[in-house]
Parts: C-alpha cells; sequence; structure tokens
C-alpha cells in the first residue's frame, strides 16, 4: 500500500513539472557557456543571467497580469513566454540579439476565447481569433470569427502593418500585450462592419 502511494505522489509531481515550466538553462548567446531565462512570480517578473554580460541578473519590468498558468518555452534561437489573461492568451517570443547583447522581444502573438466552442463547434475550440506581429518586419496577421444573425462566419485574414519600439527583457512588461490588444480589437472591428 505505501509503494502505491509513493507512485501516485510521483505521478502527481511529474504531471506538476510537465505543465510548466519557470526556468530555462542553455546557452542563448551562442558562446558556449550555459545562461539561464525564469520567471519569479512573487516578483512577477522575468529574469535573465547570460554569461556575455558577466552573469548579470537582468529584469524585466513587473508584469501586471502574471496568470498561474504561465510557463517558459524553449525554442531553437531563444524562449517563449506564455501568459493567459481573462479572454486572451499572449506569447512573447525572444531571442538573444548580438549586437545588443540582450535578450529581444521578436514576436507577439495572441489568442482570443471570446466565443463559446460548446455554442459554436470546433471551429473556435482553440480560441476564436489568433493574432501574431513580427517586430523585426512589423508584420501583422489576424484570423478571427464573428458571430452574425446567430451563425459563425470567419473574417478574410487581416494584413498589416504595426510598429512597436525594440523592445528588450530589461524593459518588458505585459503593457506592450494590451497595447498590441489595442489595436487587434481595431483592426477587428473595422474588419467586421466591412463584411
Amino acid at each position: 500500500m505505501k509503494q502505491f502511494f509513493t507512485i501516485i505522489a510521483l505521478l502527481i509531481v511529474s504531471l506538476v513539472n510537465a505543465q510548466s515550466t519557470r526556468k530555462i538553462i542553455k546557452d542563448f548567446d551562442g558562446d558556449k557557456w550555459i545562461d539561464t531565462v525564469f520567471i519569479d512570480s512573487e516578483a512577477k517578473k522575468l529574469f535573465s543571467v547570460l554569461s556575455s554580460n558577466n552573469y548579470q541578473r537582468v529584469s524585466s519590468f513587473k508584469i501586471r497580469s502574471l496568470n498561474f498558468g504561465n510557463t517558459l518555452v524553449d525554442t531553437k534561437d531563444g524562449f517563449e513566454f506564455c501568459n493567459d489573461y481573462d479572454r486572451s492568451g499572449w506569447i512573447n517570443t525572444f531571442t538573444y540579439n548580438p549586437k545588443e547583447k540582450k535578450m529581444q522581444l521578436i514576436k507577439i502573438s495572441r489568442t482570443d476565447y471570446d466565443l463559446s466552442s460548446t455554442t459554436y463547434g470546433e471551429a473556435v475550440r482553440d480560441g476564436s481569433g489568433k493574432s501574431s506581429i513580427n517586430l523585426l518586419t512589423n508584420t501583422y496577421i489576424g484570423d478571427f470569427y464573428y458571430v452574425k444573425n446567430d451563425k459563425l462566419n470567419k473574417l478574410p485574414t487581416i494584413k498589416a502593418t504595426m510598429v512597436f519600439t525594440d523592445t528588450y527583457l530589461y524593459c518588458f512588461s505585459d503593457q506592450i500585450n494590451f497595447d498590441f490588444e489595442k489595436q487587434c480589437v481595431e483592426l477587428y472591428e473595422k474588419a467586421k462592419k466591412e463584411q
């Protein structure tokens, strides 16, 4: 019986650890020395510790809407910071900028969860709208659903230019996500009126 409870406890710990990565340790700056990025939930900040910066701890600004499900995802050239807020979810993609010797925000992706998949089916199961901006090229793409006369409709893909100032981890906060959301909603409302 004791072995049974030990196995159950180990499974629970494994599931909790598999769902959330709070720290990534790898060579982000390409100098073959180990670097670290992590989320500090108490401080509500992202941190990076890079060998190319003599292992100085660099923090973001406060992330006011840091929710329980936030996580870091390792990518080939950097990492993604994923954070859901209310009816939106954001992914902020960072990579190392060798010229500036800093972790730079290069992409923002956003998902809306405004429409119920129970009411409108599989098309909106993973979100009723998805949008992203490549911050290096200022290229915005948005794909959204909307409801008219109780019927689900798909808007044509929205393509636009959207400009934000260069953002690095040391000056990052989730305010950029809310600014991005505001512009997304404006483009969405305009496209909806044209239908």
